[in-house]
């Protein structure tokens, strides 16, 4: 007998018991879908928060210090562009001004004062969009020419475009900051959904007007962020290239040093949520277990309800070899199908779960991220369809032996 006819007579047995072999399934559809929608949920919130430290600025490193020399603070950017430009892709000053008068953001009689809202007002350079992952959505981002001639320029946040100007153009328009007048040039593309409180309300001047802006000139407090060229280079720029040219110089005056990427702990963060994905994708699995044996015990019926029938294949010639490809046929063919349905549950479970957790964990200080699904990796489908297929092969084999170790004449005996 060929493998075709084997075949065809464990699908034509399966058509015979449908509700048995449907029942038969369940215990594998639960157990895939299960080990599906919570690897891929575990997943998926990895990949999340992924997305959103990659959105507040990719290969990001933020470096802050105090008490270093400002000739110090000179070389290090010096230092920046030329020994470190292999390993550095853009810079730039990130020192916060602070609204010490709390005059707040003015635009004609309207004011936007930091008692009710809290708005970032940083100076940086040319760069600063770049290392921070910021898109110009209308006019354009400082420009080198800009720092360089000290323009009293400025681009705004979305909160800040919305609270203002609402469907108006703010370009060219003036507001009015630490109660000098700066023109509007553009608007950078909201993170955070245009929200108050977040980092959309914001606002980002020329570096170069820090000492006429600052009452406390001198300050020798300084903040960077620095975009490294490969994600490879973060650990070395932040343990080692960095600190060993600047930290002596702040911690002799008394001061301290620190370079720190939100990668390295995205990355400690990951490799914990692929422990807990395998744990949990672990436990779920036990009802897999549950359904393999379910299989096996189905499959010890069929054998005993159907000795007769095995008697007479082995009388007309069938070989033992036959009889447990047919019984390890209809195994498989049961879990696969019941693996595959499985899949399908678990995609749909998975999407539901991806939105209860987008909800969860986006709020007011991560960045809004959209059309987030969760869905499982091509490589959790294949991996969970070959275990079905595996299960069912596994827990069939007993009693397709049982079957195919059957006596001929005990067999025909049997009613």
């Amino acid at each position: 007998m060929n493998w075709m006819q084997t075949v065809r007579m464990a699908f034509k047995s399966i058509m015979n018991n449908k509700v048995r072999s449907i029942l038969t399934m369940l215990g594998i559809i639960i157990g895939v879908a299960s080990v599906i929608a919570i690897v891929a949920s575990i997943q998926g919130t990895s990949k999340l928060q992924r997305l959103q430290y990659e959105a507040m600025g990719v290969n990001r490193i933020d470096v802050s210090g105090w008490g270093a020399k400002s000739n110090d603070w000179e070389d290090f950017e010096e230092y920046l562009d030329t020994e470190l430009s292999d390993k550095v892709a853009a810079w730039s000053p990130q020192t916060t001004y602070y609204d010490w008068q709390s005059n707040g953001i003015q635009y004609r009689a309207q004011t936007l004062s930091n008692e009710n809202s809290y708005t970032y007002m940083y100076f940086g350079n040319q760069d600063y969009g770049e290392v921070t992952s910021h898109t110009i959505s209308v006019g354009r981002d400082i420009s080198e020419t800009d720092c360089n001639s000290r323009a009293r320029v400025c681009v705004i946040g979305e909160t800040i475009r919305k609270y203002f100007f609402g469907a108006m153009s703010p370009l060219g328009q003036k507001i009015r900051i630490g109660g000098k007048s700066f023109e509007i040039i553009g608007v950078y593309e909201g993170k955070y959904d245009g929200k108050l409180n977040t980092e959309d309300q914001m606002i980002v001047m020329p570096y170069t007007l820090q000492s006429s802006m600052m009452s406390m000139s001198g300050i020798s407090d300084k903040q960077y962020v620095i975009k490294a060229a490969n994600k490879e280079d973060i650990s070395e720029l932040t343990n080692t290239l960095l600190p060993e040219f600047m930290q002596s110089r702040c911690e002799n005056n008394g001061g301290y040093f620190s370079a720190y990427s939100n990668s390295e702990w995205q990355e400690q963060s990951e490799s914990s949520t692929n422990m807990l994905a395998f744990l949990g994708g672990g436990i779920a699995s036990i009802s897999l277990l549950v359904g393999g044996i379910g299989i096996m015990n189905i499959m010890l019926v069929s054998v005993t309800e159907r000795t007769r029938e095995i008697g007479i294949r082995m009388a007309i010639g069938a070989r033992k070899r036959d009889i447990i490809g047919q019984f390890l046929i209809e195994a498989a063919v049961v879990s696969c199908f019941g693996g595959i349905i499985g899949i399908v549950l678990g995609c749909f479970l998975s999407a539901i779960l991806g939105n209860m957790l987008l909800g969860q964990l986006q709020d007011a200080y991560m960045p809004v991220v959209e059309h987030f699904t969760v869905l499982p990796s091509p490589a959790l489908i294949i991996g969970a369809f070959l275990f079905s297929a595996l299960l069912g092969i596994i827990f069939g084999l007993y009693p397709a032996n049982k079957a195919s170790n059957l006596q001929p004449v005990d067999a025909l005996r049997t009613q």
